[in-house]
């Protein structure tokens, strides 16, 4: 029995360090690329055509976009999972070459698309 925890908490040793350094990994400035727009309504145009920087740090990522402010989370694959505080959720995915892409869909079927490039 002794020995079974003796290796679980060998195992949690190893492994928590390496995802950590995974996570870690993505950490810095990621400076706008492009910020693209598709919808059906006239209204759906973008303030900009690059959209805010994008910082990681720890695993937390955050962006301002115009007015609104998004704060979440990168995991140690990449994915990006980050909302603003009315709780509109952007997505998405930051490359091995440091390119980060997500999107968001707002409720008048405006969807953008962001990309930002690790500085």
């Amino acid at each position: 029995m002794l020995f079974r925890i003796a290796v679980t908490i060998w195992a949690i040793a190893i492994a928590v360090p390496a995802l950590a350094q995974a996570v870690t990994g993505f950490d810095g400035h990621y400076g706008g690329v492009s910020l693209t727009t598709n919808g059906g309504t006239r209204s759906c145009v973008a303030a900009s055509p690059v959209p805010g920087p994008l910082t990681i740090s720890g695993g937390n990522a955050n962006t301002t976009q115009g007015p609104s402010a998004f704060q979440g989370t990168v995991n140690a694959q990449g994915a990006l999972s980050l909302h603003s505080a009315m709780g509109t959720p952007m997505t998405g995915k930051i490359d091995g070459s440091g390119t980060a892409t997500a999107g968001l869909t707002l409720g008048s079927g405006c969807t953008y698309s962001f990309t930002w490039k690790k500085r």
